[in-house]
Formats: C-alpha cells, structure tokens, sequence
C-alpha cells in the first residue's frame, strides 16, 4: 500500500451522478490507498453532493466539490465546434481548478469501469512527461478528417493521437507554462477546426510531452475490443484495468448489446441504482427501433449478397465454368 493518496478527477453534470458512482465504486473496491475525489460541476446541488459522500462510509475516500466558474468555460466559438457540452472542456482546466498542493491527478471519464488496482498506473515513473495517456486504437492515422491535415507534422515526428478518456497529469510540471486559456489560445490559432474539443486540443499541446502506456490495460474500448481483438467477458475481466464504454453505453437501450457490457452492470450491481439503472436500460430496450432496424438493415444486405452470388454464379454457369 503506498502512503500517498490517489487524486482522482471527473467532470459531470446531474444527468451522469449516478454512472459516476458506479465508476467510482468500480475504482474503490480495487484501492487500498486512500483516495480524494475531485468533482468538477456547474450544477450540483446538495443533494447531489450527498449522494457521492455516502461512498465515505464504505470506502477510504473524499471527496472535493469544485464549481467551475463562468472564466474557465470556454467561448461560444469554441463550444460551436462540437456537440460536446461544456463539461468536456473541464479537464482542461485541471492546472486552474486543483489545490496548488496537489501535485499529480488522474482524470477518468466516467462511462468507465476500474476493473483492476490502478496503483501501479498512478505512481508509475512518467519519465520526464507531463501526461501519460493512452493511443486511440479505435481509428490510427490517416482518419480521413480534418485531423489528417491538423496533426500532419507532428504524425511524420512520430507522434501517435490519444484518447482523452485516462490521463495521467504531472500538475507540477504542468503549472509552469499550461492553463485554461492556453488551450483556448491554441483553439484560436487552429481556427477553432477541432471536432473533438479537449482530445484534439491536449493532442496537439503534448504531442511531445506524452508518456504513452498500453491502450488494451488502461483504456480499453469495450465495443472496439469486442468487433476488433474478439474479447469477450472472461478475456476483459482478466486483463483490461480501465474499461472504456466509450459510444455505446452499458446502461442505454438503443443498440445491440454483447456480454462485455456485463462487466459494468456487475458493477452497478453493488450500487443503489441497480434496480433503477437496469429497469431503464429494459424499458429503453422494449421501446427503442434501434435494434429493429440494425437486425432489418442485416437481413436487406444479406439478399443483396446473395443476389451478387445468384448472379455471378449465373454468369459462370453461362460461361461454362465450373468451381
């Protein structure tokens, strides 16, 4: 156990407080270190507050309530860039909104699950870096998008596009020459062609500053994993420490499910929204065409196929060729 606290940050809004807490729950059940938890909001009230303190009579951890004030939201300009809300933009301001005596801070979205101690990730030697993040394996370079003119010169240097869902921050370092308004100043410059607001902006402010850890332990996109690498639950749950529902999420019932999304609800399972969060996801399910017309769209272009097979195997047939 290591003598140092853990210093954890999220940024939500009402509507995540409760996939928050099943995140936070996930984390705290893998942790013998204590853990501070530092909540970056615009609109939490008490009762909100309240909810996440009852986790301070199971767990070793406390929490810190910190209200973003309207000059560390970004301009309208900015917020036009994406449908992003402002909550993304939040860890942007880590260096502004943190306690000067803290000194290094994991940021976690909060559609994750901490499947594994984090311990050795957080005290890990960053070797001279001021982040340490880990690669987009969902799309690698060229994206056919913006990106491939934006990040050009740093790709040809090396460099590889993280994913803003874990990052590691080195706040000492940080302080000395980044801000809120340096990355505001660094969208300006871009002309605001961002699409992905803070991973586009921390990408493009670190690329030379970024310690690089395994994407498949760290950040793992569970639908990616999935379609891409095969895993299922028992390959996730062994392997993966931070599981990354990233687009599809477990608690939605607006698409296809597989069994990897099995391992959030084990987690909310030990929450007191299971029986709320599940009767959501069941009742969304039973009402949403989403998965109607995905099974549809499979079925029109299966007969498509097999209409190209019938007729090449027509002309074949007509040709006198045989397979």
């Amino acid at each position: 156990m290591h003598s140092e606290p853990i210093h954890l940050v999220i940024a939500i809004n009402q509507k995540y407080i409760r996939y928050a807490y099943v995140m936070l729950t996930s984390l705290l059940l893998h942790t013998s270190c204590d853990v501070h938890v530092y909540v970056l909001h615009r609109e939490l009230n008490a009762a909100d507050q309240q909810t996440f303190d009852t986790l301070t009579h199971s767990y070793p951890v406390t929490f810190h309530f910190i209200h973003v004030p309207d000059a560390l939201l970004p301009p309208q300009k900015v917020l036009a860039t994406s449908a992003w809300g402002a909550e993304a933009y939040f860890r942007l301001a880590i260096t502004d909104l943190m306690p000067s005596c803290v000194d290094r801070a994991l940021y976690l979205d909060t559609d994750m699950i901490v499947n594994q101690s984090i311990d050795d990730f957080y005290f890990c030697d960053l070797k001279g870096k001021k982040i340490a993040a880990c690669a987009e394996i969902i799309h690698e370079p060229p994206f056919g998008n913006y990106r491939d003119e934006l990040f050009a010169p740093l790709f040809s240097a090396g460099f590889s596009y993280f994913n803003s869902g874990t990052i590691l921050y080195d706040l000492r370092a940080l302080r000395t020459d980044c801000s809120f308004q340096t990355y505001m100043d660094l969208a300006e410059k871009l002309d605001y062609r961002i699409q992905f607001p803070d991973q586009d902006l921390l990408n493009y402010r670190h690329n030379t500053e970024t310690l690089f850890v395994d994407p498949l332990r760290y950040n793992l996109n569970a639908r990616y994993a999935y379609d891409i690498y095969s895993m299922r639950y028992d390959d996730m749950k062994q392997n993966a420490c931070i599981i990354h529902y990233a687009t599809s999420k477990p608690w939605r019932g607006n698409f296809v499910h597989y069994n990897v999304e099995q391992i959030w609800w084990d987690y909310a399972k030990q929450t007191p929204f299971y029986t709320e969060l599940l009767q959501e996801a069941l009742e969304e399910t039973l009402t949403n065409t989403a998965v109607n017309s995905y099974i549809t769209n499979l079925l029109e272009q299966n007969e498509a196929l097999y209409a190209c097979i019938e007729k090449y195997d027509q002309l074949l047939s007509d040709a006198g060729i045989t397979l």
